[in-house]
């Protein structure tokens, strides 16, 4: 109810001071009284909330009376109170798609920052500490942070750290807008003959947009004429012939330590098109105009302004690189990079990087305002593996909530060094946590190091608190080395949802054929007192028959399943009854199983990702 001006207030006290009695946050206050748990009164004129201070009293004396029926231990802050009341089972939340800030940089698998965020204001009060020992692009603990929490964010691959602090450092926008412009310019004067060419109509000359490459020969060029406008010609032996300078240029610019680019050699697990270096995945033109913006860059004296004009840079590298398809009737591009490998199409793109720095100047902007204000102070990041979290002491986290690698689906780390080597940043790769046959690193290997990093886990995390994870894969050996882990490391198993997603992935995108779409999230208590830790059953000639029983039954009970509502229904009931093993005591292939009995048809009742095909039986 509302307060007339008049009504003395000194008999009541403000958020503040009720606050302090029961010894919570001013926010969390608020939210009682929003709830009608703690009677408010409101200041007509300014909607200020008021409380009368011996009802506030008796409030606290009546829940901490309510914990001490259930706990002889001394009294408990009321926020553990009532953060008792959390959801034990989180229900699919609806994917939005990302705000600018987190599309101002390119990362593989990046999360729904809404459903990250409702995990972390379900489970957990304002100024808990959050964190994510495989932070990626950062998403969890810049959540943690939007939500007044403490994050921490902990990955092996620098880029990761660098994406993000630039994505909410403190900049002046507008200094950092006078700094690109500045750069742009110098090396657009220096630079900028390298586009030069010819209209084909009026014979003037005119500046480059689009070069169409096929099979790295330039075939078709977009220009922008003075006077006849955009205009399509065909490569001509002018064309062909200052490709030739160029080239040779490079290499007396490089020879002379004029101009430096990455020439670290490509990983073989993301190598593809036969390209073994870094540089080889851009033109000519394009590495002596990148080594000119580096530079210049490298000048800038402001650190915070130095850091996101690199960050601006980064951001542009795949669409100034040869990974772009092209269209040559259009001489323009189809795509971005969306294949996860380096793979080089053999009619491929090649941009105008003045136009392209203009574009992503434009989208760091519109990010950037988005996260003004933000408290960084509470933001703690750190590029390190997650099996050595010396860093954190026992029992100092709240809440985890992270998304550990999938085995071999996507080489997160070997991706990276496209970025990692123009930033000549030193990168852990022994440590990582993959599947890859080139580096001996085996499902062995996977499984000791995800098992230490779920230990590490446990030990930082507070008794009685959460551990919420994702995971998307086929392979059983994965998901038995990761609930494995689950169970070695000490942690009880809570709650299984698969969360959607707000868009395809560009592989699935090209995949449309058997793709997964959304995440398994994994909720984990960690509760020191029961003792679980125990080797998994192995169920040898019941499994096989188990699992394909469930799959019978799930395309018989919905004429047809697709691949994701298959995995939805069938990965939670092989997880629980641990049902990973054939009679052979070998781990499960449901895809040969799927294949042996079962046909995949197109599905002529959806037509979306991940519906357009079902699997029915032969």
């Amino acid at each position: 109810m509302f307060l007339e001006e008049n009504l003395l207030e000194k008999q009541l006290i403000g958020v503040k001071q009720a606050a302090e009695i029961l010894q919570v946050s001013v926010n969390t206050v608020r939210r009682l009284a929003d709830a009608g748990k703690l009677q408010c009164i409101k200041i007509k004129s300014t909607g200020y909330r008021k409380f009368n201070k011996s009802e506030v009293e008796n409030f606290k004396y009546k829940f901490y009376q309510s914990q001490q029926e259930h706990d002889d231990s001394h009294y408990q802050q009321l926020s553990l109170i009532v953060s008792s009341k959390k959801q034990k089972h989180m229900k699919n939340i609806s994917a939005k798609s990302h705000p600018a800030h987190y599309l101002m940089h390119k990362y593989w698998g990046r999360k729904p920052h809404n459903v990250i965020a409702d995990y972390i204001k379900n489970y957990t009060e304002e100024n808990d500490v959050v964190l994510d020992p495989f932070m990626g692009s950062g998403i969890v603990p810049i959540e943690a942070i939007k939500a007044n929490r403490k994050g921490i964010g902990v990955d092996i691959n620098p880029m990761s750290k660098f994406i993000a602090e630039n994505t909410v450092s403190n900049v002046d926008l507008n200094v950092y807008e006078s700094f690109a412009k500045k750069i742009e310019q110098k090396v657009s004067q220096k630079c900028n003959y390298l586009y030069e060419t010819f209209c084909p109509l009026c014979g003037k000359k005119a500046v480059i947009q689009i070069a169409i490459w096929d099979n790295d020969v330039l075939a078709r060029i977009r220009i922008k004429c003075p006077q006849d406008g955009l205009v399509i010609k065909d490569a001509d032996s002018n064309d062909l012939g200052k490709i030739h300078r160029i080239h040779l240029e490079k290499i007396q610019l490089a020879e002379s330590k004029l101009i430096d680019y990455p020439t670290d050699k490509v990983l073989k697990y993301v190598k593809r098109s036969g390209k073994e270096s870094i540089d080889e995945l851009f033109t000519d033109r394009a590495l002596i105009i990148l080594s000119n913006f580096q530079s210049e860059i490298r000048k800038v004296k402001n650190y915070n302004v130095q850091q996101l004009l690199l960050f601006t840079f980064t951001s542009m590298l795949a669409n100034v690189s040869n990974m772009l398809p092209g269209d040559l009737e259009k001489a323009t591009y189809k795509s971005g990079w969306v294949i996860s490998k380096f793979w080089t199409p053999k009619v491929h793109t090649e941009r105008n990087i003045f136009h392209c720095f203009q574009l992503r100047v434009k989208a760091i902007i519109k990010g950037k305002k988005e996260v003004i204000g933000l408290n960084v102070k509470n933001l703690n990041l750190f590029v390190k593996d997650s099996n050595h979290l010396e860093l954190l002491e026992n029992e100092s986290v709240d809440y985890i909530f992270t998304d550990p690698p999938y085995g071999e689906s996507i080489a997160y780390l070997a991706l990276s060094q496209f970025w990692n080597s123009w930033l000549n940043l030193s990168v852990d790769y022994s440590n990582e946590i993959i599947i890859d046959s080139n580096r001996g690193k085996d499902y062995e290997d996977y499984d000791q190091r995800i098992l230490k990093s779920f230990q590490e886990m446990y030990r930082v995390l507070k008794n009685n608190h959460y551990l919420s994870f994702t995971f998307h894969n086929r392979d059983l050996n994965v998901w038995k080395g990761v609930m494995d882990a689950v169970r070695k490391s000490g942690f009880v198993l809570q709650d299984i949802t698969l969360q959607e997603q707000a868009v395809s992935s560009g592989t699935q995108g090209i995949n449309k054929m058997n793709t997964l779409t959304g995440d398994f999230v994994y909720t984990l208590l960690k509760d020191s007192n029961k003792n679980i830790v125990s080797e998994f059953d192995k169920k040898e000639g019941n499994s096989k028959l188990f699992v394909e029983k469930l799959i019978d039954e799930l395309i018989e009970n919905n004429n047809g399943i697709t691949p994701s509502k298959l995995y939805e229904k069938l990965i939670p009931r092989i997880v629980r009854s641990e049902s990973y093993y054939d009679d052979n005591g070998k781990v499960l292939s449901i895809e040969k199983i799927l294949e042996n009995k079962y046909r995949y048809v197109e599905n002529v009742k959806q037509n979306k990702i991940g519906d357009k095909y079902q699997w029915e039986k032969k």
